[in-house]
């Protein structure tokens, strides 16, 4: 558990208090926790008592309005990345990297932070994490198939009609970086190319 102080500065941060850190001090701070984890004896007890006190602060102070916070707060778990296990991934997916994809105001940092996050869930290949692995793929492509919009169903069509521009925005942007990150993920790990082109259309 890091001391204090990357708390209470992530806290101000998030917050905009005015004695908040620069995004850049912070993440050195973000990255000096990571170094301190990697020469740690129990690495995993840190990152997950870490964790406990970042989900306190996104449910005290988390406001899905502000990109900025959610700019910095991807930030934040792009730099924890190296230290993140799966399961942590996977549990900040709805909380902060699914709304991420669907925003089409956010920047474009901010998108590549959440996609990376997500890849590198997608890579993981420890034995334990197999099932877990599996899942989450599955997932994401059910995701791409039955969530995102398909000009190619007729009942898609009908319920874009309906849509105003901002939601159309969110629909498109949804269905582009789930496409990146999966042609990405294929890329990467050609075993399991065949079967994204099966169901991905560039």
């Amino acid at each position: 558990m890091p001391g204090p102080a990357l708390p209470r500065q992530v806290r101000s941060a998030l917050e905009c208090a005015p004695d908040a850190l620069s995004l850049s001090d912070l993440l050195t701070l973000v990255d000096d926790f990571v170094l301190e984890c990697a020469t740690s004896e129990e690495p995993e007890v840190q990152v997950t008592q870490f964790e406990q006190v970042l989900q306190t602060i996104h449910d005290e102070v988390a406001d899905y309005a502000s990109l900025q916070q959610t700019e910095t707060f991807l930030a934040i778990l792009y730099h924890l990345g190296p230290v993140l296990p799966l399961t942590s991934i996977v549990s900040w997916f709805d909380l902060v990297l699914r709304p991420a994809l669907r925003e089409p105001k956010l920047a474009t940092q901010a998108v590549n932070h959440a996609k990376e996050l997500i890849i590198s869930a997608l890579q993981k290949t420890h034995e334990a994490h197999a099932e877990k692995v599996g899942d989450f793929r599955r997932r994401l492509l059910e995701y791409y198939l039955l969530d995102a919009y398909n000009e190619g169903s007729g009942d898609d069509v009908l319920e874009w009609a309906g849509l105003n521009e901002e939601e159309r925005q969110k629909r498109t942007q949804w269905k582009e970086n789930l496409e990146s990150i999966l042609l990405k993920f294929g890329n990467e790990r050609p075993e399991v190319r065949f079967y994204i082109d099966i169901f991905v259309i560039v």
